[in-house]
């Protein structure tokens, strides 16, 4: 999850300090508000999503549904950002100091993500929850997690959501040489080519219709899409920011959510045993798509006073990202060790299953943020 980045240059001072100003704080917002929709998804275990589905309590499937779709504003926000310091740089330079991007770019994903990686294979020896099988470990450290875990859906195991930093890394693997080899062009032909390359992609993928839903979303290609439209939206602004009254930035960031629910409710594309077809597969992913776009263009350029705690979270969601499974692993721990000491505690539990599930996360969330605190630092 690429955080608010602050361009920087070693050939110039001046180069610097015009990136500086290209910060924009409703970014860290935003992409804080896509992590919490991660997190509300993952936050909703399978057994509860069993249970409201037996009963028919649509609004708690819709919600895990829809809080998958804040990766992919994830990724939109990391392309639009990573394109626009490009295309900065390649108007100050005429050029792409490529070196300096990937070192860039390991200096701020590499040593988190193969932390964890490194402290789950060893602590899987002792710790059962930690537990990853050698075929993952190896496929995160090759930066393919996300195609192991399309090719193995049944395993359930912390670190899951690690598959999302394979996708982005593979991604800039080749997005700078691009801007490097071609310039902007290049840049703005490759976002208009991946989009139909992403809709093939998802028409093959979905063939499974078994494991279609997951298969299909881990997909590195389905996602680029996403990369594609921040990139394009970067080079469609060109520096500059939407200027929307606030009314209608409202309505556009409503009309954004409103699409995101639409695609988890009418397509059924997260959901796990629906009946999707290939042409659904594609639309509902379009669909999220805009809704993304609508979020983006919603907060980008506002100029309302924004509170700083959003803002600081924002700044460490790659942190808060990497830890929140970590963290409900411990607190899920702590649950059961305080059980066995209170079981009147698990009786009330029991019979308050999601008052105490909510409380649960709550704390898990607040581990969260206290493990990702020292990690940005």
């Amino acid at each position: 999850m690429a955080t608010a980045e602050v361009f920087h240059s070693d050939q110039t001072k001046d180069a610097a300090e015009g990136a500086q100003r290209f910060y924009r704080p409703e970014l860290d917002v935003l992409r804080f508000c896509a992590f919490l929709a991660v997190y509300v998804c993952h936050s909703l275990p399978s057994d509860v999503i069993a249970t409201a589905s037996t009963r028919g309590d649509a609004s708690i499937c819709l919600l895990k549904d829809v809080g998958n779709f804040g990766v992919c504003l994830f990724f939109m926000l990391s392309s639009f950002l990573i394109t626009e310091l490009l295309r900065r740089e390649l108007e100050a330079y005429r050029d792409v100091h490529i070196g300096a991007f990937y070192l860039r770019r390991m200096l701020r994903i590499w040593p988190l993500y193969f932390g964890i990686t490194i402290a789950y294979a060893l602590g899987g020896r002792y710790f059962p929850a930690m537990r990853m099988e050698s075929g993952r470990v190896l496929a995160y450290f090759l930066l393919a997690g996300n195609w192991y875990i399309a090719l193995h859906p049944w395993i359930q195991t912390p670190l899951r959501s690690l598959w999302s930093i394979s996708v982005e890394e593979q991604f800039y693997l080749v997005w700078p040489l691009l801007a490097h080899f071609g310039g902007t062009r290049m840049i703005a032909k490759a976002g208009f080519a991946i989009v139909p390359l992403s809709l093939m992609a998802i028409m093959i993928a979905s063939s499974d219709k078994a494991y279609a839903y997951n298969t299909v979303w881990l997909n590195s290609f389905t996602q680029f899409q996403f990369f594609a439209w921040g990139a394009l939206l970067a080079l469609a602004l060109n520096g500059g920011m939407p200027k929307l009254h606030r009314a209608v930035r409202g309505v556009v960031g409503l009309g954004g959510v409103v699409l995101w629910l639409f695609a988890a409710y009418a397509t059924g594309i997260k959901r796990p045993g629906a009946k999707v077809s290939s042409m659904q597969f594609c639309c509902g992913y379009l669909i999220v798509a805009a809704g993304c776009l609508l979020l983006l263009l919603a907060v980008l350029g506002t100029k309302l006073r924004l509170p700083e705690w959003p803002v600081c979270l924002g700044k460490i969601s790659f942190g808060l990202y990497v830890f929140h499974e970590t963290a409900f692993l411990f607190v899920d721990e702590a649950q059961k060790h305080t059980g066995v000491s209170f079981p009147a505690l698990v009786s009330w539990s029991s019979q308050h299953s999601m008052i105490a599930l909510t409380i649960n996360k709550v704390i898990a969330l607040g581990a969260t943020i206290l493990l990702a605190i020292p990690a940005a630092s």
